[in-house]
């Protein structure tokens, strides 16, 4: 059977949307139109565990609400066109976690990343008549390849992450972070370290003892406590765990190079055209190994 890969992001809800309310956009879904195409949610299906909303499985679906198709004319020995209306141009199996704010959707050519973020926000934004409230999805990073990068450089030049509220998890290593976010009531923080001389970060040991899997939640916290009051690290952390986005400059064999959280995207290979539950089960799965990976709580 044909595989496919599947990106796992999360689903960050500002203002005054609700995990019900990114459920609720997906089950009775508005149509948006981006640059000439149309697009909507489809195909919707619930999972619940003790009458607790699990997951939810539906397609992103890419179409033109005017199309032309080729046939054939039998009766004229010949081919033309035949107009149709809502032809499908692409369709994205996903799953959405709200215990996780997780979400897993299919990699498809001409649906591509970028464009599966955007629509997925707008429908859902749409949903709401656009009233206060604001759907992100951010990548989540997969850190064993993003340590290998890391590790390469000589010297760290510049930090830099843009954070937004964790909800529902936290990790130990950017807890305080979280509780300085929360606390101020801010939707987004964005923080710069840079220094032509070279930071002084564990950013690299780090992630690196976190993707190890060897490090307790109590070690890593006191790997961070030194730097709790310069915060780039917890910062480029919690955007790794799917909570912003950001990047990392620095030398490489007397190269200037730039590595981003964005370019390592954790991901699984999965069937193609999966059954809804097994789909739901493997991306479950998929952020319950995150969460253990990561010490990620509620």
């Amino acid at each position: 059977m044909p595989s496919s890969r599947f990106y796992l992001g999360r689903v960050i809800k500002l203002g005054n949307l609700t995990s019900d309310g990114v459920i609720g956009a997906i089950r009775e879904s508005v149509s948006v139109q981006i640059r000439g195409i149309r697009y909507t949610f489809t195909d919707f299906q619930i999972f619940r565990t003790n009458d607790q909303v699990k997951g939810v499985y539906a397609r992103l679906a890419k179409y033109r609400a005017e199309g032309t198709v080729e046939v054939v004319r039998p009766d004229v020995h010949s081919m033309g066109q035949e107009a149709i209306e809502n032809l499908i141009e692409a369709s994205s199996p996903f799953i959405y976690l709200p215990e996780f704010s997780g979400i897993a959707y299919k990699h498809v050519w001409n649906l591509q990343r970028e464009q599966f973020v955007r629509a997925f926000c707008e429908l859902v934004e749409a949903r709401e008549h656009n009233f206060f409230v604001r759907c992100d999805i951010e990548p989540v990073t997969d850190l064993r390849t993003f340590v290998t990068r890391l590790s390469r450089l000589e010297e760290i030049t510049l930090l830099h992450a843009s954070v937004k509220p964790p909800n529902p998890l936290f990790g130990p290593c950017w807890e305080p972070l979280k509780e300085y976010v929360r606390k101020r009531r801010l939707e987004e923080v964005t923080i710069k370290e840079e220094s032509v001389a070279g930071i002084s970060t564990k950013v690299a040991e780090i992630a690196t003892k976190m993707s190890a899997g060897t490090t307790s939640a109590p070690e890593l916290r006191e790997l961070m406590e030194p730097l709790l009051n310069g915060v780039g690290d917890a910062a480029l952390l919690m955007a790794a765990d799917g909570y912003g986005h950001g990047k990392v400059v620095g030398t490489e064999e007397n190269r200037t190079v730039t590595i981003k959280t964005s370019d390592n995207q954790k991901s699984f290979v999965f069937d193609s055209d999966p059954p809804p539950e097994e789909l739901f089960q493997t991306a479950y799965e998929q952020f319950g190994k995150i969460n253990d990976e990561r010490y990620l709580d509620h």
